[in-house]
């Protein structure tokens, strides 16, 4: 799954968590749950390297960037907003990735993500994938912005 989508849920975790480890933990548990969505990504367009500075690590990040503006937006216009419990569950859903990925560039190991819990769609089935990310980003940012906004 993107990172946005996983930013957001995580952050949408956050808000209505009662407490900061239930808002890590809580991004942590939508990162697993939101791969299990089939979902399409690098390997989808046989982007497989171990480098990063593959297009998709590069499209990842600008979203991580766009993600970080939604999430300081929804935090500074919201008054209900709890901008700590946010930003860990938002932490909390990008962890996964930000461990996994220059572990996995660098030895081959990934020690976060459960590969038999991981879907990743084939290239004629992209188009669902895609769909199923915009989605749930979509999702998770409406009711994000709703929680926090009274």
């Amino acid at each position: 799954m993107n990172p946005l989508a996983h930013m957001l849920a995580g952050a949408l975790i956050g808000q209505v968590s009662p407490s900061a480890p239930w808002a890590l933990t809580g991004g942590l548990a939508s990162h697993v749950l939101l791969d299990a969505i089939p979902h399409a990504e690098g390997e989808t367009f046989g982007l497989q390297s171990r480098s990063l500075f593959r297009p998709d690590i590069v499209e990842a990040g600008v979203e991580a960037l766009v993600g970080a503006v939604l999430l300081w937006r929804i935090t500074i216009g919201c008054s209900g907003a709890n901008a700590g419990l946010i930003a860990l569950g938002a932490f909390g859903g990008l962890l996964p990735d930000l461990v996994d990925l220059p572990l996995r560039a660098l030895s081959g190991l990934a020690i976060l993500h459960v590969r038999r819990l991981h879907h990743t769609v084939r290239r004629r089935r992209a188009v669902w994938g895609i769909l199923a990310q915009i989605v749930t980003a979509g999702v998770a940012g409406v009711l994000l912005r709703f929680s926090g906004c009274r």
